[in-house]
């Protein structure tokens, strides 16, 4: 045995071997009503030593030596119900086997009872005392409320309940949840007070100073409201991450945060059809081009956990290509995994991928996306974008790739930018091959991600961290936004419907306006607009538009079995006149001449209008997010941050 736990074992020792004669004498008293004869007394007498040690043993084999008394719970319940039980049945056998008569039968329920109470008691005595010593070692506890009724909701209150608060201590006082039927009822000894439009009186009610939402899948409208009335009443807001979330030993407290910008802007929970996914991938090769981007990267995460034979991750970029590949080994044995380092624009570096590791899948998400850079520089978006697609396009159709999925964006439509347009020529390779291939080419359009490399959320936050101003082309610029995994899951669900030649586009909610979620992160970070941090516009640049389009004129919109995902019509083109067009394209790229690409460009795509950040048309009367405001006072500062 350990010699630091001899202390330990032998305290427990003791205790148990006097809970085990007080349960004993208790019995006694109560089997003979408090007048025990002198037989009962020596019949004790004679059976205690072989009773204590063997029960002890039961004990111990029961997990009741190993067991902490802080943290006793459900299974700290049956421990105690198996041990006591086992010293039960050593009672009835030292009776049973005894030549004379040591105690009458019916002393064996009692003691049985007796040990129960003892036992639980002295658990819950522990748990109360200690709970009353960290009240008053850590101070006033704040009053909250939990928002949410399911288990990450009752997994943070027992860790409240056992002291496991860091650095201030919260009192569960009440919580809130839309089923009706639970209004009055007590989970874990709190109740609940009413469902999510109830939370603007019981804070008032039970002077609430913090709120916990403790459902991680809660609609970011329903996060809004409730932000919103907490920041009414001046009532701080945390979240809880979902309990599958949690690393091993972290509790669900430990998990707890203040609310991110992701929470607010998200939209309702994505619900995927598992079985389609699983059918699309299990048992296929699946390549992902662009995989050490933040959409790559996520698209692969998503795709191993559907049981793919082979994925192969493939990018230009060795570092973040060699953090997802250690990622995934260590997340799950899974697939095999293949590192590829080559450049989609490389015709001999694909065929070579292609032909060593016979992909049956391709998920294409390689691309250079940034508008006023690809406004400097056409000709690397061309080759990038449009030249890599081709090369990709004619490998699959070679090697006899079963699917192609081309991640798109809604830049595509009625493009005003050349990075708009030279996807929006992706998208016609794909629809032109579909035609009369039997691989089936699917693309899927859809909006700002929530913090992907180079997004706007990490450019303020930088810009935040350096002291500000955060910069804003345009009081009235918009855009849809979406969640990294969300984009994905709604991608891989658009690509198993796909039938090939569908562009795809996601339902992206409302849009938000960009100068209010600057705002936003300013407050969130505890700061005043125009005290500690200025907001700057700056004028749209070349390419970017005002706020994005769903679709254009010539595009009509059809439902599909999936509420999040809608197909758009397109006409196809020629295939014949498009690769003619694509290859002089291709050819001006080469040659570096930008004004001719442009023009090369809108041959192409008729739709598309050069802009030049310049006369900003009206945005549109469309439906906006309204970013709740937070409570809380703004952190002290003298004078502006840091620079």
């Amino acid at each position: 045995m350990n010699p630091k736990k001899i202390p330990r074992f032998l305290v427990f020792t003791a205790g148990y071997a006097l809970l085990l004669q007080a349960s004993y004498a208790a019995a006694l008293l109560l089997r003979f009503d408090g007048e025990v004869p002198a037989s009962g007394w020596s019949g004790y007498a004679a059976v205690a030593p072989a009773f204590t040690v063997l029960s002890l043993a039961g004990y111990f084999a029961c997990g009741l030596y190993h067991g902490l008394w802080r943290y006793a719970g459900t299974a700290s319940l049956f421990q105690i119900l198996r041990g006591v039980t086992l010293s039960a049945a050593v009672l009835a056998g030292i009776g049973l086997f005894a030549r004379a008569p040591l105690f009458p039968p019916s002393l064996v329920p009692l003691v049985w009872m007796c040990e129960l109470v003892a036992l639980g008691g002295a658990r819950l005595a522990w748990l109360f005392l200690r709970r009353g010593a960290l009240g008053a070692a850590s101070g006033r506890s704040l009053p909250a409320i939990v928002i949410g009724a399911g288990h990450p909701a009752v997994a943070l209150i027992q860790d409240l309940r056992r002291g496991r608060a860091g650095s201030e201590s919260l009192s569960p006082v009440g919580i809130l949840d839309e089923d009706p039927r639970l209004t009055g009822q007590q989970i874990e000894g709190v109740r609940v007070l009413g469902r999510f439009g109830d939370l603007a009186r019981v804070l008032t009610e039970q002077r609430v100073e913090i709120v916990v939402i403790s459902d991680a899948a809660l609609p970011a409208r329903q996060v809004r409201e409730i932000v919103r009335a907490c920041g009414a009443a001046g009532v701080r807001v945390k979240a809880l991450r979902g309990l599958s979330e949690l690393p091993p030993g972290r509790t669900a407290l430990a998990q707890m945060r203040e609310v991110r910008i992701e929470d607010l802007l998200g939209r309702d929970p994505v619900h995927l059809d598992p079985a389609e996914l699983k059918e699309f991938l299990r048992g296929q090769r699946v390549m992902v081009t662009g995989a050490g981007g933040s959409i790559g990267s996520e698209l692969a995460r998503q795709a191993a956990a559907f049981e793919p034979a082979e994925l192969v991750l493939l990018d230009h970029a060795e570092n973040g290509l060699y953090y997802l590949e250690a990622e995934l080994k260590a997340a799950r044995p899974g697939p095999a995994l293949h590192a590829v380092i080559a450049d989609v624009k490389d015709a001999d570096g694909i065929e070579l991928a292609f032909r060593r590791h016979r992909p049956t899948v391709v998920l294409h998400a390689a691309a250079h996306k940034h508008v006023p850079l690809l406004e400097a520089h056409p000709r690397e978006a061309v080759l990038n974008n449009v030249l890599a697609t081709r090369l990709l396009v004619e490998a699959a159709e070679r090697h006899g790739v079963d699917k192609f999925v081309l991640v798109s964006t809604d830049k595509a439509v009625n493009p005003t930018s050349v990075m708009g347009a030279s996807k929006r020529v992706c998208e016609m390779l794909l629809q032109a091959r579909a035609r009369d291939s039997r691989t089936r080419y699917v693309a899927v359009r859809f909006g700002n991600v929530l913090g992907s490399d180079g997004s706007v959320i990490p450019l303020f936050q930088r810009q935040l961290e350096r002291g500000g101003p955060l910069t804003v082309t345009h009081p009235e610029a918009r855009r849809y936004f979406m969640t990294v995994p969300e984009a994905v899951r709604l991608t891989l669900q658009a690509a198993a419907m796909g039938r090939g030649g569908e562009v795809f586009l996601l339902d992206m909610g409302e849009q938000v306006r960009i100068v209010d979620l600057a705002r936003q992160l300013i407050r969130m970070a505890g700061l005043r607009e125009g005290q500690d941090v200025e907001i700057v516009f700056t004028g749209l640049r070349p390419g970017e538009k005002l706020y994005e389009e769903l679709h254009s004129a010539a595009e009509q919109a059809r439902m599909t079995r999936h509420e999040r995902v809608l197909r758009w019509e397109l006409d196809a083109p020629d295939e014949a006149a498009l690769a003619r067009g694509v290859e002089e394209l291709c050819a001006l790229a080469a040659a570096g001449d930008a004004e001719a690409i442009r023009r090369q460009l809108a041959r192409l795509v008729p739709e598309y209008r050069e802009a030049k950040g310049e006369g900003a048309p009206p945005a549109p009367a469309s439906e906006v997010v309204e970013l709740p405001a937070l409570a809380g006072e703004p952190r002290d500062r003298e004078g502006p941050p840091a620079r």
